[in-house]
């Protein structure tokens, strides 16, 4: 009867224990992405999409804890370098004479993400000790630059920025390679909101960020 007793609290301590949460405490993680950056132009000549793709580095600091079996993280994230999102440009001269061409002359536009940096929340599910899965939902800030050259009118070469602020969704999942160390595959979507660049143009640009991430943590 005695044993009986004492078997039940430590059957339940071991199922506790078994979503202790391989993942709890503060971390460190450094990825690499494949992403693809996409600018939609409205107002412009022509209206339309723009994109282009590259592979970029990121760094995170996160936190995570772990409630039973599930789990709740954030943390701050930060991608490295310059993401261009798109280009258009026009190799054909106009003839104003014969009155041919309206594309306006020879002229490029290249746009550009850079600075991006957000905050996340991650609710998730400790399958076992060792892999989590969780749903990512983040506040993002990037700045969007729009470098042009129109070399057949004067002073028309230069370019234009504001910054942007979107929001970002994805999932993913982490894996144990050891006691510290840990793997993450991951998978998100950022749209970002629309701004003028120019105050003496209607056009407006509109960002938007699809990555695919694998990197790897060190939990401290």
């Amino acid at each position: 009867m005695k044993l009986k007793h004492l078997a039940v609290p430590a059957l339940i301590a071991l199922s506790s224990s078994a979503f202790a949460g391989g993942f709890d405490g503060p971390s460190l993680q450094a990825g690499i992405s494949l992403s693809v950056a996409q600018t939609s132009l409205k107002d412009y000549s022509p209206d339309g999409k723009v994109s282009d793709n590259a592979a970029v580095g990121n760094l995170s600091l996160n936190y995570s804890k772990s409630f039973g079996k599930f789990n709740l993280g954030g943390g701050v994230f930060s991608m490295l370098g310059t993401q261009n999102s798109g280009s258009l440009q026009s190799f054909a001269e106009d003839d104003p004479v014969n009155q041919v061409g309206g594309t306006g002359g020879l002229w490029s536009d290249r746009f550009d993400l850079k600075n991006v940096w957000g905050i996340s929340v991650e609710p998730g599910l400790n399958l076992n000790e060792s892999t989590l899965v969780y749903a990512k939902f983040s506040y993002v800030r990037a700045k969007g630059t729009n470098v042009y050259n129109y070399p057949q009118d004067a002073d028309q070469l230069g370019s234009a920025s504001r910054n942007h602020s979107g929001m970002g969704v994805g999932a993913g999942v982490k894996f144990k390679l050891s006691d510290n160390l840990y793997g993450m595959v991951e998978v998100e979507q950022v749209n970002f909101n629309t701004k003028s660049y120019y105050t003496d143009a209607t056009e407006t640009y509109k960002p938007r960020l699809v990555k695919g991430t694998i990197g790897i943590g060190y939990r401290f």
